[in-house]
C-alpha cells in the first residue's frame, strides 16, 4: 500500500469534515434507526463519487492503494455524521478480497458500489478471535450459520468462512442465493447486523488453508484499527458537547463548569481523550509500515482496547455531568452514546482484545529472546 503524504491527508480530512457537515442531522439520523439496508441510497453514491470505497483497494484494481491510515480518517470524520455504515463493512470486506487475491472486476465493481460483499464470518459472540468454524464446505456448497454481520442488509454477496478438506476455507456466496435466510437484529444505535443461514447453498472458493486463515486474520486487524478510529471521533465530539454544556447550563447563579468538583472530572476525561488520541495517531501513522503479521495484530489490539476504554469512560462521565439530559433521545449526545455502544463490542471487547493481544505477544517475546 502506498503511504499518503500530509498534503494527501489534509484534503482527506477536509473532505469528510465537509460531508459531515453537510449530512450531520440529528434528525436525519434518528428517521435511519431500526431500517434496512440502515444508511441512506445517496450516502453510498456519495461515498462512491468521493473514491472513498476505494480508499484501501489495489491500484489495478481501480483502487487508491492508501491503505488503513488513509481510511482511519475517514472513518474518524464519518463520526461527525454517524455515517459510518457502510464504509466499515465493505473495508471489511474488501481488505479480505484483497489479500486472497480476488479478480479485479469484483473489487473495481466494490470500488464504485455497484458490487456490495459482506464478510459473514462469526458463530459466537467473541470476536477477537478465530475459531475453527463450524459452517462446512463440501463438494461445492455451504451449510452452516453466521450472525453479527454488518452490512448484511445491502449485500450482494456474502464471504463466507468455513471448514473444508483443507481447513478454512472462504467463500463467496451471492445474497438471495437458493438455500439462504436472512434475517435482521439492530444495535443500540439502529443500525442491523444479519444472521445467515445457509443451506447446501453453492459458492466460488476466494481461499482456503493458510492463505484463507491469513487474509481474514489481517483484514479484521485492520478493519479493527477503523474502529477505533471512528471511536476517537465521538470521543472528541462528546468532549465538546459537554464543555459547551458545562459552561452554558447554569445552577445556582453560576455555570455548572465553575464548580471544581465537576471541573476534576472534566479535566479527567481531557486527560484520557489525550491518551487515546495520541495512542491513535502514531498507531496510525506506524500501522502501514508494518510487514509482520504478529506485529499489525498487536497493534491493532492495542488501539482497539485503548479506544474502548476510553469511550467507556467518556460515554459514563457525559451522561452524568449533563444530567438526565444526556440519556434523553432528543439530545445529540445519546446519538453519539448509542453508536459507541454499538461499536465497542464488534471485532472485540477490551477483554477479548486484550487476550488475543497476549496470544501474539507470549511467541512473539519467545522469538525475540531466540527460544523459538
Amino acid at each position: 500500500m502506498a503511504s499518503m503524504d500530509a498534503d494527501t491527508a489534509a484534503l482527506l480530512r477536509e473532505a469528510v469534515g465537509k460531508h459531515a457537515d453537510r449530512t450531520g442531522d440529528g434528525r436525519a439520523v434518528r428517521s435511519r434507526r431500526n431500517t434496512l439496508p440502515g444508511y441512506a441510497p445517496e450516502t453510498l453514491a456519495a461515498m462512491a463519487e468521493q473514491g472513498w470505497l476505494a480508499l484501501a483497494l489495489p491500484e489495478d484494481a481501480g483502487g487508491l492503494g492508501l491503505g488503513v491510515s488513509a481510511a482511519g480518517i475517514l472513518a474518524e470524520g464519518l463520526a461527525g455524521c454517524f455515517g459510518a455504515d457502510p464504509f466499515h463493512s465493505l473495508f471489511l470486506a474488501g481488505r479480505v478480497l484483497t489479500h486472497v487475491g480476488a479478480a479485479a472486476e469484483l473489487l473495481a465493481g466494490l470500488a464504485t458500489g455497484e458490487t456490495l460483499p459482506a464478510l459473514a464470518w462469526q458463530e459466537n459472540p467473541q470476536g477477537a478471535r478465530l475459531n475453527p468454524p463450524a459452517t462446512r464446505y463440501s463438494a461445492g456448497r455451504v451449510t452452516g450459520q453466521k450472525a453479527w454481520i454488518v452490512g448484511a442488509a445491502g449485500a450482494t454477496h456474502f464471504i463466507v468462512s468455513a471448514s473444508g478438506p483443507d481447513g478454512l476455507v472462504l467463500v463467496l456466496v451471492e445474497a438471495g442465493a437458493s438455500g439462504s435466510q436472512l434475517s435482521q437484529a439492530f444495535r443500540p444505535d439502529g443500525s442491523p447486523m444479519g444472521r445467515l443461514v445457509l443451506d447446501g447453498v453453492p459458492g466460488e472458493v476466494l481461499a482456503c488453508g493458510e492463505v484463507a486463515e491469513s487474509a481474514l486474520r489481517a483484514a479484521l486487524d485492520e478493519t479493527s484499527v477503523l474502529v477505533a478510529a471512528e471511536l476517537m471521533g465521538h470521543i472528541d465530539r462528546m468532549m465538546a458537547m459537554v464543555i459547551e454544556h458545562m459552561k452554558t447550563r447554569r445552577q445556582f447563579g453560576r455555570p455548572i463548569g465553575a464548580f471544581q468538583a465537576l471541573q476534576h472530572r472534566a479535566a479527567d476525561m481531557f486527560v484520557h481523550q489525550r491518551l487515546a488520541r495520541a495512542v491513535l495517531e502514531a498507531g496510525l501513522t506506524r500501522f502501514d509500515s508494518l510487514s509482520d503479521r504478529v506485529a499489525r495484530g498487536m497493534q491493532s489490539a492495542r488501539l482497539r482496547a485503548r479506544l474502548n476504554d476510553t469511550a467507556q469512560l467518556v460515554m459514563r462521565e457525559s451522561i452524568q455531568l449533563f444530567g438526565a439530559m444526556g440519556i434523553t433521545d432528543e439530545n445529540d449526545l445519546s446519538l453519539h452514546v448509542k453508536r459507541c455502544l454499538s461499536l465497542i463490542g464488534w471485532l472485540g471487547s477490551s477483554v477479548e482484545l486484550r487476550g488475543y493481544y497476549m496470544d501474539l505477544a507470549g511467541p512473539a517475546r519467545q522469538a525475540a529472546d531466540g527460544r523459538i
